[in-house]
């Protein structure tokens, strides 16, 4: 890996491609990005071995793998023969909620949904948004001061678990209703009271476990 001095290009990259995605690019802006990147590709692909990769930039590089259009035989050629829907069927073909719609989960609809199960008493939601990196530390926060819940991009996948997803929605969630505690001048999240009803949360002991696995495990 000695010719990857510099692995968060990896991250950068991915989230590049993210946002362009996301802001509904049009096929011609993202041949443009593909070709603007064909040396760094066609170096990258055939040397990186995703054992050899910090967690954070084995899900980046998952991410690109997972875009159809980042094939490395991708090129205006190929797009002349191949019909737009046949190339990209991943991709999504209108501009979604750039905050909270990601490219293959929609962050809104999973807090919409935890939300009318668990905490039905809520009589508004928070702002929903993605975290800017692909942090296997920080999976999903939720900031009083912005009342907003932001979920890593590792979870922007295909192969994000539901359950996960819906864990991790009932825990910031769960920190926005119970809200914060101060003891002699020490700012408490995860008080008594959190605690004894996050464990509500069915299977929360084994998902915790899962997520773990879902971090080691992805390649």
């Amino acid at each position: 890996m000695s010719s990857l001095k510099n692995p968060i290009s990896l991250q950068s990259y991915a989230y590049q491609l993210r946002k362009k995605l996301i802001n509904g690019s049009s096929l011609e802006n993202l041949l443009d990005c593909h070709q603007n990147h064909q040396e760094f590709l066609a170096k990258l692909a055939p040397i990186i071995n995703s054992s050899h990769l910090s967690p954070a930039d084995r899900f980046a590089w998952k991410f690109i793998r997972e875009i159809n259009i980042l094939n490395i035989s991708f090129t205006r050629e190929a797009n002349n023969r191949i019909s737009h829907l046949d190339i990209i069927d991943s991709m999504p073909q209108k501009k979604v909620n750039v905050t909270s719609g990601g490219v293959y989960q929609n962050l809104t609809d999973i807090i919409d949904k935890v939300q009318a199960i668990w905490f039905p008493e809520m009589n508004d939601s928070p702002n929903v948004v993605w975290l800017k990196h692909f942090s296997t530390r920080k999976l999903a926060h939720y900031s009083f001061k912005r009342d907003e819940i932001a979920f890593s991009l590792i979870f922007d996948s295909l192969e994000a678990p539901p359950e996960i997803l819906s864990y991790l929605a009932y825990h910031e969630l769960l920190h926005r209703q119970v809200g914060l505690q101060q003891v002699n001048g020490r700012i408490y999240t995860h008080t008594k009271e959190f605690k004894s009803q996050e464990i509500l949360f069915p299977n929360s002991e084994k998902i915790d476990k899962e997520i773990a696995e879902y971090i080691i495990n992805t390649e």
